[in-house]
């Protein structure tokens, strides 16, 4: 009996001067000049969250922050001796509503801090594929929605551009499986359904996908643009002849107003 009184006893002692240490170790930090600078200029560089804008059942994401993590940025400037900002190490604050864990609402478009757009184009056939394949540029970074029969006939085709591919068509349990598997298989993750209602597209939400309602669609795309182009919008330009073969015009005049053309995953990223 006295041998475990013993025994816990030193425990006891051990565990205490692990604890005491400790803490006379965070008074000595607390003291360092580099800490009370770090301290002091912590709330200087902390940047934001921008919540997600939610009403009724749609979601515009939004942006996370970022701060100061103190204990990371002393210990990397420890060994320098001296306080420097490009030393600073930061962790992410997160939106309370992030699409990480939102499925059953539309996005309608991307945050409007992004000066950023994305091009949508749907695809139902090998003519409507052909017509985008042989006007646009193949490096373009632009968004096809496409339907499981088109994307299983022309896949030596797409691989050879850089568009990002979605799936399109109907949405039931046995064919976005099918759609899903092709997309992943071969192109990027399969993130994204299409509607032009405003409802999450059921099956989708399921399969822990993203229903897009695109802000504009746009049927005579270089006339219409001119007074919709904003911060954000995810823009389905109807796949018609006239708009695909004016479609580098198009692209001229988005970059000319200072906004870039970048993917769906890009435009919907949270990270600042």
């Amino acid at each position: 009996m006295k041998d475990i009184v013993k025994t816990i006893g030193l425990i006891t002692l051990i565990c205490f001067s692990f604890f005491y240490t400790e803490q006379v170790i965070t008074v000595i930090n607390e003291q360092d000049p580099i800490m009370i600078k770090i301290n002091n200029e912590k709330d200087n560089y902390k940047v934001d969250v921008i919540e997600a804008i939610i009403k009724d059942n749609s979601i515009i994401p939004g942006i996370n922050g970022k701060e100061v993590d103190v204990e990371k940025s002393y210990n990397n400037m420890k060994e320098l001796g001296m306080f420097k900002d490009s030393y600073l190490i930061y962790k992410e604050i997160f939106p309370s509503n992030s699409l990480t864990n939102i499925y059953d609402k539309y996005i309608v478009r991307g945050n409007p801090y992004k000066k950023e757009v994305s091009i949508v184009f749907t695809v139902t056939n090998d003519n409507e594929l052909n017509n985008i394949l042989n006007n646009i540029d193949k490096s373009y970074d632009i968004n096809i929605f496409i339907d499981y029969k088109t994307l299983s006939n022309n896949l030596d085709k797409l691989k050879k551009t850089n568009y990002n591919i979605y799936a399109y068509g109907e949405y039931n349990k046995d064919t976005l499986t099918l759609l899903n598997n092709l997309i992943k298989n071969n192109f990027n993750s399969s993130l994204y359904c299409l509607t032009s209602e405003n409802k999450v597209i059921e099956e989708c939400t399921n399969n822990k996908m993203h229903t897009i309602k695109p802000t504009n669609t746009l049927s005579d795309a270089y006339n219409e643009i001119k007074s919709i182009l904003n911060n954000g919008n995810i823009i389905l330009i109807e796949n018609n002849s006239k708009n695909i073969k004016e479609f580098m015009y198009i692209y001229r005049y988005i970059y000319s107003k200072g906004l870039k053309i970048v993917n769906l995953e890009e435009l919907l990223k949270e990270n600042s």
